[in-house]
């Protein structure tokens, strides 16, 4: 895939945080089980959502009480941060006819992670990876099952130890992040770009759109800004392999009124606008080794 040519306009508004509809957050919980016996660099993120896409919040500020109230007088409550669009989940279908490739090997040096229930796998280069929180250190060999996954470029190790391990929106944040979540067609997307088909990845039919933006300072949220200090790119693509998700006690996730849903990987790409100029074409062949199942 080119991103080059990614000029469209979830503003998730990267790095990964997005308000996934209630229906996407119940999948991202549920999918998650049997975790715990793959891949300790995830413990802490799957339950992560999509870059900036975290709800408007309000605050109520109060100031100090004055010398003879004794009772902080409280300001009238507005908004902290603006109320930001959200866009329906496109997935697309595979082209009558399409032939999914075999499973390929991933290039000298790069792991590999993948995702036994979703149905997908991924290379990644030397230096890249999930952080794992024992160590600090990328971990770029694992088996996950319906897992998000939050990649970090080199810059981001070692990853304190013990922190968790979220989507990062730090203004002067040197490091590139990529996250993948399995997500539903019936889902809606807070705060990102309106993705629309006519995209692939991978040789598959995407729906793609690219967009600048700039954190709020304190929040996992960012605002959609022509001339933003940040670059976000969405992608949605199907997995026709993937398994039909189920709750904690095994039954089957619910389907929407009218029909079934497809199921679909969602990939935010975030980084500030220099970084993403570097890592391009990095990008590029990170996403050209993506294989789904049928």
């Amino acid at each position: 895939m080119n991103l080059k040519s990614l000029n469209l306009k979830w503003t998730l508004a990267f790095a990964g945080a997005v308000v996934v509809g209630a229906v996407g957050v119940v999948l991202v919980l549920t999918l998650t089980r049997g975790s715990d016996d793959h891949a300790t660099a995830q413990s802490d993120s799957a339950t992560a959502t999509p870059l900036a896409t975290l709800p408007s919040e309000t605050v109520e500020a109060t100031v100090p009480p004055g010398p003879a109230e004794g009772t902080a007088t409280p300001i009238t409550p507005g908004p902290y941060k603006p109320e930001l669009p959200s866009y329906p989940v496109v997935i697309p279908t595979l082209p009558p006819g399409l032939t999914l490739n075999g499973k390929r090997p991933c290039p000298d040096g790069w792991g590999r992670i993948s995702d036994d229930m979703a149905n997908y796998s991924i290379c990644v280069p030397p230096g890249w990876g999930m952080p794992d929180p024992n160590t600090g250190q990328p971990v770029s060999e694992a088996v996950l099952h319906y897992d998000s996954v939050l990649i970090f470029s080199p810059e981001a190790f070692p990853y304190p130890v013990g922190k968790g391990t979220e989507a990062r929106l730090d203004p002067e944040a040197n490091f590139l992040q990529i996250e993948l979540f399995a997500i539903t067609s019936d889902t809606t997307v807070g705060g990102a770009c309106e993705a629309k088909p006519g995209g692939s990845v991978a040789g598959l039919p995407a729906a793609t759109c690219e967009y600048r933006f700039d954190p709020v300072p304190y929040w996992d949220q960012s605002v959609a800004s022509p001339s933003g200090k940040w670059t976000g790119l969405l992608m949605f693509v199907p997995l026709p392999g993937a398994k039909p998700p189920v709750g904690p006690g095994g039954q089957p996730f619910p389907t929407p009124k009218g029909g079934p849903y497809s199921i679909g990987l969602g990939i935010s790409v975030g980084a500030r606008n220099q970084v993403m100029d570097r890592y391009r074409d990095v990008v590029s062949q990170i996403l050209d080794t993506l294989e789904v199942t049928p």
